[in-house]
């Protein structure tokens, strides 16, 4: 039992090194970007992904007053008028898709949605070019209930077509990795931030044993492909399908990976 306890600690200490290097190059990469204009002629992404940023980080808790005004106003704004149907962001029949497979308490998958996500979302999801699915694999999360309540509590928005709300209202309140800032309260109040979501029938919906056993299947459909990272990428389209990426991409990157399998 030691021994076994003794090679998680191990692999738990690996893989919060090797996500500190991979945050480390994210923020790098983004900070790069910026100053090098990569958004240039995005003038409006760029504003919406600044607005909602300021939530992100910290300690954990939600944002208030202004601070989370502008935060709902972003996701708002990103999310308007793209279908969203169950996990899925986008028309499903769009020809590419984006299997985004990500740890809602996973730092790095903060740094994408901050980042590329809302440039493709804005020029591609929207215009029908590709539509993304995304799927929940454990990595950051400390603890197997709380990875299991959390993205419960995104697909019962996802019963009501709010799931991508959900998310992204998440990430970019995220707290730090480790502090235990994942309470019901937390849960409460994203949904609450969530236009349009009714209350009542999304707490209903968390009880439903349906969406338990998907965040399993998910799970093992992750590990089943050999995914220990998130995020990890897939783009897939009628020329086939890209390597699985854990790293964060610019949106060109995203844009070629996205022309090589169109």
């Amino acid at each position: 039992m030691s021994s076994r306890k003794a090679q998680r600690e191990e692999a738990r200490a690996r893989r919060l090194a090797e996500e500190q290097a991979r945050a480390e190059k994210a923020r790098r990469d983004r900070r790069v970007r910026t100053l090098v204009g990569v958004f240039l002629g995005a003038a409006a992404v760029v504003a919406v992904a600044i607005a909602i940023s300021s939530g992100g980080g910290g300690s954990g808790g939600l944002a208030k007053g202004s601070k989370a005004s502008k935060i709902t106003a972003g996701v708002t704004q990103l999310l308007s008028g793209i279908p969203q149907s169950g996990t899925r962001l986008g028309s499903s029949s769009a020809p590419v898709t984006l299997y985004y497979y990500g740890d809602l308490e996973c730092p790095i998958c903060q740094d994408f949605t901050l980042s590329s996500f809302p440039q493709l979302v804005s020029n591609d999801v929207r215009q029908g070019r590709v539509q993304v699915i995304y799927r929940g694999l454990q990595t950051a999360t400390r603890d197997q209930q709380t990875f299991q309540t959390q993205q419960v509590a995104a697909l019962a928005a996802g019963k009501q077509n709010h799931v991508w709300d959900y998310v992204e209202l998440f990430y970019h309140q995220q707290g730090a990795e480790g502090t235990g800032y994942v309470t019901d309260g937390f849960l409460t109040g994203l949904a609450k931030q969530v236009p349009g979501l009714n209350l009542a029938a999304w707490r209903s919906a968390r009880s439903d044993s349906s969406l338990a056993s998907q965040v399993q299947s998910e799970q093992q459909l992750a590990t089943s492909q050999g995914f220990s990272a998130t995020p990890t990428l897939v783009v897939q389209g009628p020329k086939g399908k890209t390597e699985p990426s854990s790293s964060v991409p610019s949106y060109s990157e995203l844009e070629q990976a996205v022309k090589s399998v169109a």
